[in-house]
């Protein structure tokens, strides 16, 4: 459904849109001062590939790209209207996310000028730090995201009613509370067992998203009887 853009939110959208073309500039601007090849994949143990500085563009490019389809959604997902009902959240969100890509564009640049380590021990305790962070506010708005196609837990069976929706995310909440906890107790050891924080991270989350699904089908058949 056709959404039209209040005052402040079009203040919200260009101010993010200036903030990413700003970084994206610069970017740019510093591309000749930056080595020919540059990180380009960290794995457990730190940098493991590396690519010419230009291909790195794109990942410049990103948050510009997200940003767009994140602006995008709200207009086109068939419960758009529902998305005035949580704005806050979502702009936060919104938020959030641009700028977590905008950081992880100038990963590779900061890793060749030596402000973060090759062996990815900053990076990894910054990131999955970030991921906890970011489960632990998750789980404390889910309860207030209304229902809609395309942000949120969208299982077969939240989609089809909405009361399921309103009860799982309502039970899914602390889960995702837990995992963040988890994980960001997990970064702090990132930098000496990256394995185990990784690994940590993922079986919270995923035992988290497990159990919203699972959540979501039993309150389903629960109505459904």
């Amino acid at each position: 459904m056709k959404r039209s853009l209040s005052k402040g939110e079009l203040a919200f959208w260009i101010v993010l849109a200036l903030a990413v073309l700003v970084n994206f500039a610069t970017y740019i601007a510093l591309l000749p001062a930056m080595p020919d090849q540059l990180p380009s994949h960290w794995g457990v143990d730190g940098v493991d590939d590396w690519n010419s500085k230009e291909a790195s563009l794109a990942m410049a490019a990103l948050p510009a790209i997200i940003l767009a389809v994140l602006f995008i959604v709200p207009r086109i997902d068939p419960k758009g209207r529902n998305f005035e009902r949580f704005s806050g959240i979502y702009r936060t969100f919104v938020t959030v996310l641009t700028l977590f890509m905008m950081a992880i564009s100038w990963a590779g640049p900061l890793t060749v000028w030596g402000y973060l380590s090759t062996d990815g021990a900053v990076l990894n305790t910054l990131l999955i730090g970030f991921f906890g962070l970011l489960f632990i506010v998750l789980g404390n708005y889910l309860p207030r995201v209304k229902p809609n196609f395309t942000f949120g837990i969208r299982t077969p069976w939240t989609l089809a009613s909405e009361e399921v929706w309103r009860r799982t995310h309502r039970a899914s909440g602390p889960a995702f509370i837990i995992a963040g906890i988890a994980t960001f107790i997990a970064a702090l050891f990132a930098s000496i067992a990256p394995a185990i924080a990784i690994g940590v991270m993922l079986v919270t989350v995923l035992g988290a998203t497990a159990f919203a699904g699972v959540y979501s089908y039993l309150a389903w058949r629960k109505l459904s009887a």
